[in-house]
């Protein structure tokens, strides 16, 4: 990645852990796709009261001349999934929005080729 992983904590407190988790995502993420260029994770409290331990995570994923946007609020029952839970299905979707634009990107390379020649 051109530039590191930035990792934003708002009204909850930071954790190296959770950040360490983070990383680890992203190089999952730059084994479907090495080129990407940023990658940064929000994690914010979600609601006013702090005795609430839901959290939101919002991915932006930059790549060259693409941005991906995963942004995954409590629902429902996974409501008090702890953070690292909450993370991976964030992750889960990144992974699964860039590996449709990997598969269009790879189309519109082929496609390219075929008229081309």
């Amino acid at each position: 990645m051109q530039t590191p992983l930035q990792v934003t904590f708002r009204g909850i407190a930071h954790s190296d852990t959770l950040v360490t988790h983070l990383q680890q995502r992203v190089e999952r993420l730059e084994r479907i796709f090495d080129r990407i260029v940023s990658c940064h994770v929000v994690v914010e409290l979600e609601g006013q009261h702090h005795h609430d331990d839901r959290c939101r995570f919002t991915i932006h994923v930059g790549l060259p001349e693409h941005e991906l946007m995963v942004n995954n609020a409590p629902r429902g029952e996974h409501s008090f999934e702890d953070a690292t839970a909450k993370a991976d299905r964030a992750f889960d979707d990144a992974e699964s929005q860039l590996e449709q634009w990997v598969g269009r990107l790879r189309e519109r390379r082929h496609e390219h080729m075929r008229t081309s020649t």
